[in-house]
Formats: C-alpha cells, structure tokens, sequence
C-alpha cells in the first residue's frame, strides 16, 4: 500500500494554527467558519450544536412533507400520506411488525425453498426501545420516530464532542450542519435503526480513543443490535490493534516524547474490545440459526432481498450496472473506487488519527453487504475534510470541502 494511504501514528492539526476550543466565544477573523456562525458562539457549545442539528432536522422534514403532497397512494398509505402515514413506510414496516408479533421460528419459504423476505433481517433495538414507550399510548411509528429523533440529538453531541478538538468547535458545527443536510439524512428522522447505529458507533470510538474500552463495550453491541455493523466495528478495532502492536514493536528502545501508541495495558483492552465485537457480530446470526433451527437463517434471509447467493464484492457490480447498464457499469464501479482510494488518502482525513482512519477503510471493504445504509457511519469522519486540505487556495478549495464529504455521503448511504 502506498505511504499516502498509510494512516498516522497520531492525529495532529490540520494546520498550524491551533483549533478553536469548545466554547471560544472569542470573535473569529472575517470570512473563518466562526465569522460565519457568530450567531451561535453566545451560546454553551453544546445548545449551538442542539440549534445546528435541529435546524437541519426541520428542513429535512420539510423536503419530506412537500413530497408526500405529491406521493401517489401505495401499499402502505393512501395518496398524499399525513407525516405518521408516512413514517410507516418501507422498512418501517418491518419494525413495528416484528414489535408486534416478534420474529417468525419459521422461514417463509418459495415452492422451490428458496428464502423470502422476512423479520430476521431488521436488528431488534429499534422495536425493543420503541415498545417501551407504548406506555404513552402512542403508535408504534410515533414511538420509533421520538426513538430516532432522540438518538439522532445525541449523536450530533457525541459526534461534535469526538470532533471539536481535533478540527475547532466551528468546524464541528459545518460538520454537524453537512452530515444532518445531506440528502439521505432524512432517515435519522424516521421509524429507522440508523440513528442508533449512528450514536453506538460514535459513541463507541469516542470512549475507546480516550482507553475506555471496558465503558465502550455496551455502545458496540449496541451498534451491533441496531444496524448490521458488527462486522466493519471488527475489523476497524481489529486493524487499529494491529497497528498498535505493529507501532509498539517498531518503537521498542526508540521511544520518544511524540510517541503516543498504547499503553500495553491499553492494547489489551483494545483486543478485549475487538472480541466484544466479533462475538457481537456473530450473535444476531446466532440466534437466528437457533430459533429457526436454520444455520443460514440470517445470510440466507438478507439476501432475499436481492436474489441470489452471499457472493462478497458482485452487489458492487450488479448495482453499477442496474445504475448505468451492463456496459458503462464496470465503468461507474472503477470510478467509485478511485474516488474511494482518494478521499482515503486525504490528509485531512488522516490527521483524524488511526481509529477513524481504520473505520473508514472497515467500512469501504465490508460495503458488498447487502445492508448498504450503516455505511453512512463514515460520513461523520469524511466530513471533516477541512478547507485547508489538500485542495490549493481559491473557490475550488472550499468546494473540496463541502462537496466531495457530501458525494462520499451519498456513494456510502446507497
């Protein structure tokens, strides 16, 4: 792999200046992010963050409710669906299905006994959280929506508070106004697991970048429990261990006062922290494969969605080509990849340190899944991408900045 794409030792600033603390008040010069939003710094840092990500939230609610106006009638609601009409449909369904009735112990099979589509495929937190408010005497998807709302808040907080210190806390703020305004952000508002599997991952790197792992374990496997993210949390956790030890072994005898790997103490928490996610992963096809008495319960029931066989790397194809055709669809599919392999090699990613470096890679290899949403996860780490990046001077810099986080955000979202 070349040096470019070879994460850091440690993060480091993004520029010479040092970043603006949480909470600075101090006016910022003209034309800086802060200028920008001098608005918001008379406010605790945290409520300015609240402000963002629910100014935000409304406008995705409003882009939604103008095109229910405009939304024929479908399997699940009539024409022009009222907002709760709305929430309930696609996988929605699913959700307040499975709080209904639970989860089949048999599989609906075809004549052929080929796997249809059922409950096993949707994480049980969503329903689990959302049935505990039934005590409002709410409907489920009014439940599931002030489950996903509330987790969508916290991790714009956790999100800004992992951040703020590496970037500045205006920076954080852009990063929070462009992750909640993108054009897939509307489901972090909706009857859908993604804003816990939102929160459990930011949460999770958040604790264990500060050698928390024993406190970050419930955040994995909540993540886990809500979106298919067991797999990527491995192997993120996994390779930053790797790394850790690969560091430690090259540092040994030539430590120095910029040398800021783990603790061997530290390591070993990461390792704990790893299997805490493999053997969360493994749980959900676990259980599946011991209600139904089928071992392949879980993979066959995903991919019933599609068609077909598990077959690693083959969505990529197949999703170009339904995109662009049998022909330009290698074509789009390469073209995902450099642009992939770039926005990874972007320094201003890098300085994010191992962790979030690593997750993004994790994320980007385990994308054949075919769960597309929890890639979204790493939207929070690319839109850091800071104006003085890579990009050279001038108006194109700042559309390096925006843009390209928001292109990655709609590729990883699927």
């Amino acid at each position: 792999m070349p040096d470019s794409v070879t994460p850091p030792d440690s993060p480091a600033p993004a520029s010479s200046e040092a970043p603006t603390s949480v909470g600075n008040t101090s006016p910022a010069p003209v034309g800086a992010p802060g200028a920008r939003l001098s608005y918001l710094t008379a406010l605790p840092h945290w409520a300015a963050v609240l402000a963002v990500w629910a100014a935000a939230s409304a406008l995705s609610l409003l882009i939604l409710r103008l095109g229910a106006h405009d939304t024929g009638q479908t399997v699940w609601a009539p024409a022009s669906p009222s907002w709760m009409q709305h929430a309930s449909f696609w996988d929605s369904g699913w959700y307040e299905r499975i709080a209904r009735e639970g989860y089949p112990t048999q599989l609906p099979v075809d004549a052929n006994g080929t796997v249809q589509q059922n409950a096993w495929a949707f994480m049980p937190l969503l329903p689990l959280l959302a049935r505990a408010l039934a005590w409002t005497g709410w409907s489920f998807y009014a439940c599931a929506t002030a489950v996903s709302l509330l987790a969508s808040a916290l991790a714009a907080q956790v999100m800004d508070r992992w951040l703020a210190p590496r970037v500045g806390a205006a920076t954080s703020l852009w990063a929070v106004a462009l992750v909640w305004c993108s054009p897939c952000a509307v489901v972090l508002q909706l009857p859908y697991a993604e804003s816990l599997g939102l929160l459990a991952v930011a949460l999770a790197f958040l604790l264990a970048e500060r050698s928390h792992f024993l406190a970050a374990a419930p955040a994995v496997a909540a993540a886990a429990l809500a979106r298919p993210l067991g797999v990527p949390l491995t192997a993120a956790l996994g390779l930053w261990w790797l790394w850790e030890m690969a560091h430690a072994r090259r540092s040994a005898g030539t430590a120095s006062a910029g040398d800021t790997g783990l603790t061997p103490r530290a390591r070993g928490g990461l390792l704990g922290l790893t299997g805490v996610a493999a053997a969360s992963a493994l749980a959900w096809p676990l259980l599946a494969w011991l209600v139904t008495g089928r071992a392949d319960a879980y993979t066959a029931t995903e991919t019933s969605w599609r068609g077909g066989e598990l077959a690693p790397l083959q969505p990529w194809l197949t999703r170009s080509q339904w995109w662009v055709g049998d022909h330009l669809g290698p074509v789009l599919l390469a073209g995902v990849v450099v642009v992939g392999a770039l926005v990874l090699a972007a320094p201003t990613l890098r300085r994010l340190g191992r962790p979030a470096w690593l997750w993004c890679v994790a994320i980007a290899c385990t994308c054949w899944s075919s769960s597309t949403r929890p890639r979204r996860c790493c939207a929070c780490c690319c839109r850091s991408l800071r104006r003085d990046g890579p990009w050279p001077p001038g108006p194109h810099r700042a559309c390096g900045r925006f843009c390209s986080p928001s292109v990655l955000w709609g590729r990883c979202s699927g």
